[in-house]
């Protein structure tokens, strides 16, 4: 009987040394997002968190929060970097005003592409960076969503180059594009994504940038936006990811902070086709209510290039991350313009004619 005894303790001593763990590991977290619930970059987050939950078995549950939701768009960044929320879903230009480096990581004019951030991420330092400017706030990042390159202006009245950019309310996020619209004569108008529709029907912008044909599609822009001047210089690619409140991951056992990795990893390749492949829906769907094309000249290009590396070097020496960001992405368009003047006219994205005189620049 005794040995009977000692068999029933050492079974259910086992039991809870296995089934304890399962229950104790199972995590609640919550990711609140810079994107409203209809835009296809919500998509991108809550696909992000749907393939964490499958693939840890359910021990990582994330709930997904649009903008405005929890908290607006605009305290994305510090609701996750105090610990209110473990995740936030954002656009790395957006917190320019934290650290005026951020604005390189997100979309920057003449910039990287769609392939080259992808590049730049994994085999060029690219995802140091990223993690060294959002480890500042006591946030790890993984980027989620490489996008193709923005559809341009959609205006309510023609824009067909340069000069009509004179007095025009046109809402564009960043710093170096205000910098552009300043030397055009138009004039920055911040706000959140899911404005821009309403906006744009009151007449209270002249037009907007947002991000690939379906996306402005998904914020209203097609009701109203009947012109577009394109494509988008002042988004050749648009990085959005997920921020994480280093507390919350420093948490987590090696297994989830792997499948966390894994998950970002396949949501990139993913979400990187699907900006590119609906791309031609959106395109369909602004043809089919009349809106007017217009594309931007070589020559306009060229004389927005030129102000952009202007900008590049200004900042460059205002803040070291500044210059420590911007070297590394165009030290990696410097070294990549073999490969893909060799790839030539098959090869993805652009060599810029010329380069900013960035002082480490080799």
């Amino acid at each position: 009987m005794r040995n009977f005894y000692k068999i029933i303790l050492a079974v259910f001593t086992a039991m809870a040394m296995f089934a304890a763990p399962s229950i104790a590991e199972t995590i609640k977290w919550r990711l609140v997002s810079c994107w409203p619930a209809q835009s296809t970059i919500f998509y991108s987050d809550q696909r992000f968190a749907k393939n964490i939950y499958e693939l840890s078995g359910g021990r990582l549950q994330i709930s997904v929060h649009p903008a405005g939701e929890l908290v607006p768009a605009t305290a994305v960044f510090d609701t996750v970097a105090r610990g209110s929320a473990e995740m936030g879903g954002d656009w790395a230009t957006y917190w320019a005003n934290k650290n005026s480096a951020f604005e390189l990581l997100g979309s920057f004019p003449m910039g990287l592409s769609q392939y080259d951030i992808t590049n730049w991420y994994f085999f060029f330092g690219g995802q140091d960076i990223y993690n060294y400017m959002y480890g500042k706030f006591n946030l790890i990042y993984f980027l989620t969503q490489p996008a193709s390159i923005g559809s341009g202006i959609r205006t309510r009245i023609p824009i067909r180059g340069l000069a009509d950019f004179k007095g025009k309310r046109l809402r564009m996020g960043g710093k170096a594009q205000s910098y552009i619209l300043q030397k055009l004569g138009a004039v920055q108008i911040m706000m959140s994504a899911g404005e821009i529709g309403a906006a744009l029907s009151a007449g209270t912008i002249d037009g907007a940038t947002f991000g690939s044909p379906l996306t402005d599609w998904s914020v209203g822009m097609g009701e109203t936006a009947k012109y577009n001047f394109a494509p988008g210089w002042n988004q050749p690619s648009s990085a959005t990811g997920v921020m994480i409140n280093k507390d919350a991951w420093d948490s987590l056992p090696p297994d989830l902070k792997k499948i966390i990795e894994v998950a970002a990893n396949d949501n990139m390749i993913y979400m990187s086709a699907r900006t590119e492949s609906t791309a031609g829906d959106g395109i369909r769907k602004f043809k089919e209510t009349g809106t007017q094309v217009t594309k931007i000249s070589p020559k306009e290009l060229k004389q927005i290039e030129e102000w952009m590396w202007e900008y590049v070097v200004e900042e460059a020496k205002k803040n070291p991350d500044y210059n420590k960001v911007a070297t590394s992405q165009f030290q990696y368009l410097k070294d990549f313009s073999v490969t893909r003047d060799y790839e030539y006219p098959y090869s993805q994205g652009r060599n810029p004619t010329t380069m900013p005189k960035l002082p480490d620049l080799k």
